[in-house]
């Protein structure tokens, strides 16, 4: 009962740190114009509920809404749905949605797309969220603009991570046709939201354009034109930036700060993340299924070289198994080894392991990286100090798109280099290392560290919440699944003309939601 009350009070207070009313557009704010934002590949597609894609999220902020969105701190604000109201048992969470919120086409919007869209995703595993609706019994639609999510148990992180990765709202009358998501035209050509922006154009490999919805329940947007401009190539894109070919660029190449820094044309905002860069190992190859394997590539990962020659020092060393920035639920004591090439080979010849005629005690090993900021050299730097260790490793370089494919749906991997926010809740834990979870890519399995996630969604009291993710955190030090290598910190660019940018809407816009961005 304790913990129970526990989770209510978590959840009421949820209730009351989150609703705040976004700050609407007005016709006196209009400037108009187009803005120009750097992507860095295509998106997979255009629905943005099946699979976490980053490179259509920033789009899908704009075309699409969630029942709630996280600002710029990665709080969360109110978008579809304008308040919310949880049972004095936490186990009904009824959502009241805007009233006057339509569809791209003109349809409204209502419960019954909410309802549509939520039991899709519970009924189809290969949805990204599909492993959290497991906790909801059922979803009631009273009216046209009341819905309710019915609970089998108490989850003080749920509100929350409805505002992260594919949970965005699609309409019914759109895709219940019999097709699966993936198969409808909505997916591919033509996506339909109801957000801020309208679907324009997409021309593969260049740019994604999108018009200003002048029927948006939030007020029509201030830009009259959103450009995702696509550049895989950095430094091509600091150029674009400076040269005033684009006008947004998120994470500045730390080789380019600088330069940026010192350009009064641009503005430099330095952002921080619980997203640190980890190796994930991939548990079902038998190559890493021994311990003592992944404890010597641990030891063999120099951080601090990594942190200086790939990101400048402005990504810091991460030893933590859940990241450093997030102070109250991060084990600092239970953590990953630092390097120590003699520790590796001592650890390998403790396990048995002897050197080939080449040096090595373990071989055939690869990493697929994707190409982003720092990536492919920080896999270059490992390779370099597991080979002192005696361990051979091969980097593997991809396009995102073809990485994700390989990695996330194929699960064809030894090991991995990625990225990933592990918010907005310390419990997303649960996403990355919980048994059958769909961002569990390591195919890891712990039936302790899954009762302890559980507990920590069942209570409100954050010292208690602090203790099962502590404890969580130390079996993985042991367990090792993944290595955490930097933290995440980067700076993002503008045009100094450009205000009201997602960085700057704490409690009042999305984060990448370009709704009231002007151009002066």
């Amino acid at each position: 009962m304790k913990r129970k009350l526990a989770a209510i009070l978590a959840l009421m207070l949820l209730l009351t740190a989150t609703i705040a009313t976004p700050v609407a557009a007005s016709a006196e704010e209009r400037n108009g114009g187009t803005l120009i934002v750097r992507a860095s590949g295509d998106p997979v597609s255009f629905n943005p509920s099946v699979t976490a894609d980053d490179y259509l999220y920033p789009i899908a902020q704009n075309l699409f809404n969630r029942l709630v969105k996280m600002d710029a701190s990665k709080n969360v604000i109110p978008d579809l749905a304008e308040s919310w109201e949880v049972s004095d048992d936490a186990l009904t969470i009824t959502f009241h949605l805007h009233e006057d919120a339509t569809w791209h086409d003109g349809v409204p919007v209502t419960s019954k797309d909410v309802k549509y869209t939520f039991d899709y995703i519970k009924d189809n595993e290969t949805c990204y969220f599909s492993s959290r609706m497991a906790d909801v019994t059922s979803i009631e639609t009273p009216d046209d603009y009341t819905v309710v999510f019915n609970m089998a148990s108490a989850d003080v992180s749920f509100i929350a991570r409805l505002g992260w990765y594919a949970t965005f709202i699609l309409p019914e009358h759109i895709f219940n046709n019999g097709e699966a998501w993936e198969d409808n035209a909505a997916s591919t050509t033509n996506p339909i939201g109801s957000g801020p922006f309208k679907f324009s154009e997409f021309k593969q490999g260049e740019s994604v354009t999108l018009v200003a919805n002048e029927d948006y329940f939030g007020g029509m947007p201030n830009i009259d034109k959103l450009i995702f401009s696509i550049i895989p190539d950095d430094q091509t894109a600091v150029q674009a930036l400076i040269n005033g070919e684009i006008d947004v660029l998120e994470s500045v190449p730390s080789a380019s700060v600088p330069e940026l820094l010192a350009n009064a044309d641009i503005r430099m905002a330095l952002n921080e993340y619980p997203s640190p860069m980890r190796i994930v190992f991939n548990l079902s190859n038998e190559l890493v299924q021994d311990v003592a394997v992944r404890t010597a590539i641990a030891y063999a990962i120099d951080r601090d070289e990594i942190s200086e020659k790939a990101f400048a020092g402005i990504q810091p060393p991460e030893y933590a198994m859940y990241p450093s920035l997030i102070e109250w639920a991060s084990n600092q004591e239970d953590v990953l080894p630092s390097f120590d090439i003699e520790a590796a080979i001592q650890t390998l010849e403790d396990a048995g392991y002897t050197k080939d005629a080449d040096g090595y005690y373990v071989r055939g090993l690869t990493i697929d990286v994707f190409e982003s900021a720092g990536y492919p050299d920080a896999a270059k730097l490992m390779a370099a100090t597991l080979k002192q260790a005696g361990i051979e490793l091969t980097v593997q370089v991809h396009e995102f798109n073809a990485w994700y494919q390989k990695v996330g749906i194929e699960r064809d991997f030894i090991l991995e280099l990625q990225g990933g926010f592990m918010g907005p809740d310390p419990s997303a834990l649960r996403d990355r290392i919980g048994t059958g979870q769909g961002s569990n890519y390591a195919a890891y399995s712990n039936e302790e560290v899954d009762n302890l996630l559980a507990l920590c969604v069942q209570t409100g009291v954050q010292a208690d919440r602090a203790t099962y993710l502590k404890q969580v955190q130390k079996i993985l030090a042991q367990d090792i699944p993944y290595i955490n290598i930097v933290a995440y910190a980067a700076y993002d660019a503008n045009r100094a003309n450009v205000t009201n940018l997602p960085i700057d809407g704490t409690g009042q816009w999305g984060w990448s939601e370009y709704t009231y961005t002007q151009i002066n």
